[in-house]
């Protein structure tokens, strides 16, 4: 089953404390390899999610893209069919706020 934005955000979160736990250099041995193996469980879950759902990078590939301007050219319909695209796969709308203002904004000076 695929994890949903929350979930992702949530192990996202896991690792990233975890990591500055681990950089800090502060935790004992004991607390360190604990938190070694939280992240490895993290990044587990992670990778787990990707070999399960191969289109996930198309879509990353996806937002990258549109965030770099690749699809400024494109028709207003199809725009939006990628824009529905990467937010259905994400489960958010943020990631794709900034990109379609760009594109707007493109569009109305052309």
């Amino acid at each position: 089953m695929a994890l949903g934005f929350k979930e992702k955000r949530a192990v996202q979160t896991v690792i990233t404390q975890k990591q500055a736990e681990i950089e800090a250099g502060k935790l004992g041995f004991s607390a360190k390899r604990a938190a070694q193996k939280e992240l490895e469980v993290a990044f587990a879950k992670l990778n787990e999610q990707i070999d399960l759902q191969p289109e996930t990078s198309q879509q990353n590939q996806k937002l990258a893209d549109l965030i770099a301007g690749k699809f400024n050219d494109e028709e207003p319909f199809k725009f939006l069919k990628i824009l529905k695209d990467i937010t259905d796969e994400l489960q958010a709308v943020e990631p794709v706020i900034e990109p379609a203002v760009k594109y707007i904004e493109i569009k109305k000076a052309a």
